[in-house]
């Protein structure tokens, strides 16, 4: 398993050509599914990952994926206080996709 598997991976399944400009997000292996430009709701996220867990064969019981997309804060909540998001993501990239597949295990927990 290399860093171009887990780049196809996602190319092929969650990159696909946008419908007016028909080109790709650039990728890389810093690339990251939760924070940056190219952020994945969490409903996304949570099928990006089962779909890595099942085809990379990574045991996902050190995975936390409120790490990754914390439960959002309702506008009224936020606009009463400081406004500031208390949890924010943490990136989930795809290098640690990429480390995780190789063991086997998820490494980041």
């Amino acid at each position: 398993m290399t860093d171009d598997d887990v780049i196809a991976w996602y190319n092929e399944r969650f990159n696909k050509p946008g419908m007016f400009t028909k080109t790709r997000w650039p990728v890389t292996m810093d690339t990251s599914l939760s924070t940056g430009n190219y952020v994945w709701a969490s409903e996304t996220g949570a099928e990006i990952m089962k779909e890595y867990f099942e085809r990379f064969d990574v045991e996902s019981a050190g995975f936390d994926f409120y790490r990754y997309w914390p439960v959002e804060t309702f506008l009224l909540y936020a606009l009463l206080t400081s406004g500031k998001d208390d949890d924010e993501p943490e990136p989930l990239t795809l290098h640690m996709l990429a480390e995780s597949a190789r063991a086997g295990v998820w490494l980041f927990g």
